[in-house]
């Protein structure tokens, strides 16, 4: 037995000292991300910078252009928009890569950022502009279809900056002051969001992985040793063996330890991507066959007029986007993200404000052939599907029930159409172990969001004054005074 505490003795002081300075830093920066979270860009506001939809002298037909941007990959969406006062088509294909071409001439669009910039809504006087690739708030590859982007600086009161698309002149991110300072401190911190290692994912992912890993040995192996070096005198009572700071640290790490560990745990679980447990995120032919094959020009038998004609919006059309869904074609006419008409593009049908759940079963059914359903139902948010300030949904979303090997759950956007995720058992496991007890998703807290961020503060700020003990001594084995 001694030389397996010797053994986890050495573990934790010599992997504990190494490590022991990023677990005070992630303690810390996850206290901020608690109540300042990333910059984001939310459907509101990137509707608030879109024009509304002028359709005199517009446009060329979809047919024509699917036919001038055919590409291997295949088309998945369409959609139009206002750019700089002139229609824009922005073709979407499936590899995650995007064409523009004005509508209203079917050309390639070639973007002006200073035309596009003075015709912004939301941009005063004061401003300025550059070019690049990337930044801080823009290293993830989500932006990489459209780069590079143009950086709009406000200098207004919260100090906001807009990043644009250079491939279609849209806002694709924006940010304050505020949101930029302490996210410095907060996600940049707790993700290891440095531009030079978030650039080479690769490198990144693993990185964080180990770290996250060391960090579990090292409260591991110490909430052991804590256990075996507790003394028992005069009956029951259990007392430190130590003195001074180590006494502190030791009975610190009995009292959160577990916390500790099962944090660390699931931070790990964060950069699983497939490691251990299934992903997702559908692949690009899941994405095909629930469409029922990728967009093509004999998919559209309505045109864009008839397709407006047909749904008579209330509100003024700020875009137009063109899917495809279980073999069937629809324009889905949006005003902002609470308002909008789904139309048929296949055959002149009524229209409605979602995509209907007959819909989405039958696209879904195409991803299990061999199976059968057994259950659909609408979600307005449960302990599977819900929307949180790190990870929006939006409601309602449809949830379909297979009867595969796997039990599959496929989760849906009704508004959109789109197949959001797949949750196999292995993926439902995963959503308790990494959100359930990362950021502490359960029931009732999820509808008591005020307690449950007082609750992970109380163990973040515990976690750190431990962690802060652990540091210390660390110091004290490399300057040699233990």
């Amino acid at each position: 037995m001694g030389w397996v505490r010797a053994g986890l003795r050495g573990l934790h002081r010599v992997v504990g000292t190494g490590i022991a300075l990023l677990v005070v830093l992630w303690f810390w920066s996850g206290a901020v991300l608690l109540f300042v979270p990333y910059p984001n860009l939310s459907e509101v506001e990137r509707f608030r910078w879109l024009e509304p939809l002028q359709m005199d002298g517009c446009c060329v037909t979809v047919e024509s252009v699917m036919s001038q941007v055919a590409s291997a990959q295949g088309i998945e969406r369409m959609r139009l928009l206002i750019v700089a006062g002139r229609p824009l088509y922005v073709v979407h294909f499936l590899d995650g890569t995007l064409k523009s071409l004005w509508a209203d001439r079917g050309e390639t669009a070639q973007l002006d950022a200073v035309h596009i910039v003075r015709q912004g809504q939301t941009i005063g006087a004061g401003r300025s502009l550059e070019t690049l690739w990337d930044d801080q708030w823009t290293v993830h590859q989500r932006f990489d279809a459209h780069r590079p982007l143009w950086k709009v600086q406000l200098h207004d009161v919260e100090g906001t900056e807009l990043y644009l698309s250079s491939m279609t002149g849209e806002l694709v991110m924006d940010s304050t002051a505020f949101e930029r300072q302490w996210n410095s401190v907060g996600a940049v911190i707790h993700w290891l969001y440095v531009p030079m290692l978030r650039r080479h994912w690769d490198l990144w992912n693993q990185s964080v992985w180990w770290l996250a890993a060391a960090g579990l040995m090292t409260a591991l192996s110490g909430l052991v040793l804590g256990i075996l070096h507790l003394s028992r005198e005069r009956g029951h009572n259990q007392r430190s063996q130590f003195s001074g700071m180590k006494r502190w640290h030791h009975l610190g790490g009995i009292v959160i330890g577990a916390v500790v560990c099962l944090w660390l745990l699931s931070g790990m679980l964060s950069m699983d991507h497939g490691r251990w447990f299934s992903r997702a995120e559908p692949t690009l032919d899941q994405r095909q066959m629930f469409m029922g094959g990728p967009l093509a020009p004999q998919d559209i038998a309505v045109s864009l007029e008839g397709a407006l004609r047909l749904a008579k919006p209330e509100t003024p059309v700020k875009e137009i986007v063109l899917t495809k869904v279980g073999g069937r074609s629809y324009y889905v006419l949006r005003s902002d993200p609470s308002h909008q008409v789904v139309v048929s593009a296949d055959s002149l049908q009524a229209s409605g404000v979602e995509f209907s759940l007959q819909a989405l079963t039958q696209a879904a059914s195409a991803l299990f052939p061999a199976g059968n359903i057994m259950k659909s139902e609408r979600m307005s948010g449960d302990a599977y599907y819900y929307s949180t300030v790190h990870n929006p949904r939006s409601f309602p979303g449809l949830r379909v029930v297979m009867d595969d090997p796997a039990e599959t759950w496929l989760h849906m956007d009704m508004q959109t159409g789109q197949l959001i995720e797949l949750m196999d058992r292995s993926r439902r496991v995963y959503r308790w172990l990494f959100h359930g007890l990362h950021s502490w998703d359960i029931p009732y807290l999820l509808g008591h969001d005020g307690q449950r961020k007082g609750l992970l503060l109380v163990f973040c700020v515990a976690g750190l004054l431990f962690s802060l003990s652990g540091l210390y001594l660390g110091i004290r084995v490399l300057v040699g005074r233990s």
